[in-house]
């Protein structure tokens, strides 16, 4: 059996830095990155994974804050809170200290909700591993355990008004405002049909709030309901809904796919932190297809219980392949962005 790469950690780390700065671009960030496919991106789930993630390119970090500063009222917080439980992702500290430079604006208020109070404790460390100490440390990011130089926002990033599927929850936030009702219809629209439970579960929201969307959508004629078995099943007649398609000149066309981002962040977020320890770096191959099971294997089912085309990309026949476990992820991720 092949044993994994040193430097599989890094190769990994790299491919989600590249993801960060494709999604982030493609929602108004300042970049240069290559747009992604017809697939709606979802902002609370990039945010919790670039908490993790983007610490390891800093210009990523800060034009993230960037667009924080000018969109952050367009990040559902309760949704956000939910994903991060639900899915153990992102980190709080480094989310705390963002929210509290927010605060800083009256515009974000909201966000104190997050920003404190900052842990006690633990001595600080870097905020940005790759990067030697900074001569002058940002108080704020200081006082969440966090070491790095002041934050300094360009003011480079827009409004995400692009005509771009990647940006398709934020138009429906835009249009219905900042609740359930726009992930519901967004992945209503990528389905065309569904369960309330499920539709809860996929989107972050309590099956609640969700029965009520539907129900009052159901009112409005724009969806229908049908019996199956003792549950409704909720179908969206796409003809009724076209006029959202603004990037297509005719309105015609598939609506974004819905992909379950929260669920491949916490993968991967899993997959880099096994691979970059160093007990497990030393573990014979055995011990690390065991590893890999113990703690990979929960996180996959979840993600296949939303796509299952994730299962078939990273089957594993019971028996994990340390070698093969980055190329695999790759190509997930590949799939996913893709049309």
């Amino acid at each position: 059996m092949p044993t994994s790469s040193p430097n599989s950690s890094d190769a990994l780390r790299r491919t989600v830095v590249d993801l960060l700065w494709r999604q982030w671009s493609a929602l108004g960030v300042a970049g240069q990155a290559a747009p992604t496919g017809n697939v709606v991106l979802d902002p609370e789930a990039l945010l919790l994974c670039a908490s993790v993630f983007a610490r390891h390119d800093a210009r990523l970090f800060d034009e993230i804050a960037d667009w924080l500063q000018r969109n952050g009222d367009w990040i559902n917080l309760l949704r956000l809170v939910r994903l991060q439980r639900e899915h153990d992702l992102g980190d709080l500290t480094v989310l705390g200290a963002l929210a509290e430079h927010l605060t800083r604006r009256s515009t974000h208020a909201k966000w104190k909700a997050l920003a404190g109070p900052p842990p006690a404790g633990a001595p600080p460390g870097p905020l940005f591993p790759h990067l030697p100490p900074p001569r002058q440390p940002d108080e704020i990011f200081l006082r969440w355990g966090w070491a790095r130089g002041p934050l300094e926002v360009r003011g480079l990033s827009k409004v995400p008004r692009s005509p771009r599927p990647a940006a398709f929850l934020l138009q429906l936030r835009a249009f219905f405002g900042l609740q359930s009702r726009a992930e519901v219809v967004a992945w209503l629209l990528a389905h065309e049909a569904g369960h309330p439970a499920q539709i809860a579960r996929e989107t972050g929201y309590f099956r609640g709030s969700v029965q009520n969307v539907l129900n009052e959508l159901e009112v409005s004629g724009l969806i229908h309901a049908a019996r199956d078995g003792r549950e409704k099943r909720f179908v969206a007649d796409r003809g009724n809904w076209r006029f959202l398609l603004t990037w297509s000149p005719d309105r015609g066309g598939d609506f974004p796919r819905w992909r379950p981002w929260a669920a491949a962040f916490a993968l991967l977020r899993r997959a880099h932190d096994l691979l970059a320890s160093p007990a497990f770096a030393g573990a014979s191959d055995d011990l690390k297809g065991i590893e890999f099971q113990r703690q990979l294997a929960p996180a996959v089912a979840r993600l296949a219980g939303e796509w299952p085309r994730a299962g078939a990309l990273l089957a594993s026949g019971g028996a994990w392949d340390p070698g093969l476990l980055v190329p695999q992820l790759q190509r997930l991720l590949a799939e996913m962005e893709g049309d």
